[in-house]
């Protein structure tokens, strides 16, 4: 496919005082085999030489750099949908300023939006501590077949677990329909998106091949490990609970058993056994009588 047939794919990329971190990622951006790609970087105030790098970037690469700048921070969910705001594209994809793609990721998850018309499009993900980890799957090449094979994920998947990971590809019309990332969520704000999207248009498709890679670097602060991620599991269950059965309330509520450090007493964990969610039963298992909380 040329140039001017593609359609234009926006990514959105939030960041504060990364730089090192983010030119890996908007390198991981620059890198990718789709050939019509718009960068929309949102900088929250950063103190470091954030600004200077994103000004040699879009120097480097004129008109596919935007360029935003928040002079307070506001969170990253307001730093995507200021991102969501200015782009341009038909469709849109983020990524965090920590982690990167694979080079086959955005022209795979467009092809596969293009076969199947899910609500939205994804891929298995990988967490890393150190680039060494993925360096052989990063720079694996996938041959169409492979990235072909494909699973469904409808609604009633996704309201036991995050599936899809924390990117996702869509129409750049539906994230706007939706009115964009929940600045009121603390946490949880990706896969409450990803339920509403979900809700609205249907199941989507993740393609089996590893094409993102999560940093999981724990020397770094990271919501996923703060009080701010059981605040969003609280809110995430309010606002999406009239769409949940029993089981799968039962599920989350054994996840915030874990994410609050809480060891309920045996009887209420039987009680309270999601068999749908069965990992998070042998999660709150594992922290009751071991002590391990695993996220």
């Amino acid at each position: 496919m040329n140039d001017t047939a593609a359609p234009l794919v926006s990514v959105y990329v939030p960041t504060r005082n990364r730089s090192a971190l983010l030119r890996r990622a908007v390198d991981s951006v620059l890198e990718q085999t789709w050939p019509r790609i718009e960068i929309l970087v949102c900088d929250e105030a950063s103190t470091d030489d954030t600004p200077e790098v994103l000004a040699w970037y879009a120097r480097c690469h004129p008109g596919k750099f935007v360029v935003l700048r928040n002079e307070t921070p506001q969170g990253a969910c307001r730093a995507r949908n200021r991102c969501i705001e200015h782009a341009s594209g038909t469709y849109v994809t983020g990524l965090d300023d920590d982690d990167f793609f694979h080079p086959q990721r955005i022209e795979c998850l467009v092809n596969l939006y293009r076969d199947h018309s899910p609500s939205f499009a994804c891929s298995r993900f990988r967490y890393f501590q150190t680039v060494s980890q993925v360096t052989a799957l990063r720079d694996r090449h996938h041959d169409g077949a492979e990235l072909a094979k494909t699973d469904t994920l409808d609604l009633q998947g996704l309201l036991y677990a995050n599936l899809a990971g924390n990117q996702v590809l869509t129409e750049l019309s539906r994230m706007r329909e939706l009115g964009g990332f929940d600045e009121a969520m603390p946490s949880w704000q990706d896969y409450d998106m990803w339920i509403r999207l979900a809700d609205r248009f249907g199941p989507a498709v993740r393609a089996r091949s590893l094409l993102s890679f999560v940093d999981d670097d724990r020397s770094r602060a990271r919501i996923r490990n703060s009080s701010r991620r059981a605040e969003g599991s609280e809110r995430f269950i309010a606002k999406h609970e009239r769409l949940m059965n029993a089981d799968q309330r039962r599920n989350h509520r054994n996840i915030q058993y874990v994410m609050n450090r809480e060891r309920p007493p045996l009887g209420e964990i039987v009680r309270n056994v999601s068999l749908g969610g069965y990992k998070s039963t042998i999660k709150l298992l594992l922290h009751k009588f071991f002590g391990v909380a695993i996220g």
